[in-house]
Order: C-alpha cells, then structure tokens, then sequence
C-alpha cells in the first residue's frame, strides 16, 4: 500500500463519526495510541470558530480544557498562534518552564508519553494542528516518530481536507466557497487604510457607486453587518492581506 493509499479514505468520508473512526485506524497502523485534530477559524476577531476531533483519552481532554491548558500548551502556541509550518517533536526544549512541564506530566499519566504535534495552514484564515501521541515511554519510540514525521505530516494535510469538505464548507464557515473578486479586495484594501469611498473611487479611477457596489457585495459574500466589520472580517480570514 503506498502512503496515498493509506489517506485516501479520509476523502471519501461523509460524517464527522467516520472521519474519526477513519482517522484512529490511520494513527494506529503508524503506531500511535492517541491523536488530536483542532482547527480555528478566524470568522470572528473576537470569537473565532474551533473545532476539535478528539482521540485523547476523555478524561485528559477534560481536565486540559477545566485548566485551560491552551493557553500554556506550546505546541498549541507552536502550530496555532505562532504559525509555524515545521512539525515539532515533544521533548523537554519543548515543554520548558514550570506550567508546561508540569502540564506534561500530567499528561503522562494518561498514555501521552512520546508524540509529536503538526501544523497546516489554509488560505482562507484557518489554522490547524495534529497531534500523535504513543503509550510507548522510550528512545526508540521517539526514532520511531521521527523516522515517520513526513508520513505523519501527511495525514494531517488530507485530516485537514477532509474537514474542510465535511465541517468548515458549511454555513456559516464556507471556506471552500468563500471568493472575493479582485476590485472587491481592492477596495476593501483602501478602505482597510481608512480612505472614504470618494477617495477609492479617485484612486481606482471609478465611480463611487462603484465602490460602493464591491464593499457591499463583499461584505454580503462574508455576511458583515457594514464596512467595518467586513474589512475586519476580511483581514482575520485571510482574504485580504498587505
């Protein structure tokens, strides 16, 4: 079986339950226990959109968020809030400082003993991360992570797709289908510097109705109650960008 094989099913699947159970056959047959799915979506500055497929062991998934251990997590910050694009193995660099380490520990107790954490960034402002976890507690293990990491950050690009079409496609999220024309993002861009829709008119040389047209067809495309929250809308999700 080659390693598209092996991912290919998360495609076909149609529900969130046989994207999980798909998913934990998958992290077995590369020799991890446990995994965790998370994605956010900056639909909102404030109050963005998260979703999590959880195959951590319950009882930790619950304690972590009674402590809100994201806020402490690095591989969290790692994936999620820093952005970063390379998969970070667990390790003590990792988890340095009292808070994370003694989060560490604790989650040692429930079979999180080697892992590793991978990020995938969307074009459309979401985030997301994957994180395998083993019950296995040696130098092998970590080399057996190691020896699998690009396998690894494979299946948490097609984990990603495969939400995408069964999650992140439905209202009021769409970000498959979320497209803003080029005048669009143009003039969101100049109303994003704070130029009044005279002002973009005279830049774009076009008629302020005009301008007006695109800020009110982009800002119904994001469901935005006026200009504002568009271009703020716009900015979290990506579409518009310096």
């Amino acid at each position: 079986m080659s390693d598209l094989d092996l991912f290919e099913p998360l495609l076909s699947c149609g529900t969130v339950e046989a994207l999980h159970t798909t998913t934990t056959n998958i992290a077995g047959q590369l020799g991890f226990d446990h995994f965790i799915y998370g994605v956010q979506v900056n639909t909102s500055i404030t109050r963005p959109y998260q979703f999590i497929l959880n195959g951590y062991p319950k009882e930790w998934r619950a304690r972590y968020i009674e402590h809100n251990y994201q806020k402490i997590d690095p591989t969290y910050a790692h994936c999620i809030t820093k952005k970063q694009a390379i998969p970070v193995i667990w390790n003590n660099q990792v988890f340095k400082g009292d808070d994370a380490t003694k989060m560490r520990n604790e989650s040692r107790e429930f079979g999180l003993q080697r892992g590793a954490s991978f990020p995938v960034h969307g074009g459309h402002g979401d985030a997301a991360m994957l994180s395998l976890a083993t019950s296995q507690d040696s130098c092998k293990a970590e080399q057996e992570i190691v020896s699998i990491i690009g396998k690894s950050q494979l299946l948490a690009c097609y984990l990603h797709e495969a939400t995408q079409r069964i999650v992140l496609s439905k209202p009021p999220l769409l970000l498959t289908k979320m497209e803003l024309t080029f005048r669009e993002k143009e003039c969101l861009l100049w109303a994003a510097e704070g130029k009044t829709g005279g002002e973009i008119a005279d830049i774009l040389k076009v008629t302020e109705r005009t301008v007006t047209f695109h800020l009110q067809n982009a800002g119904n495309k994001m469901g935005a109650s006026n200009r504002q929250h568009a271009i703020a809308r716009a900015i979290s999700m990506g579409l518009i960008a310096p």
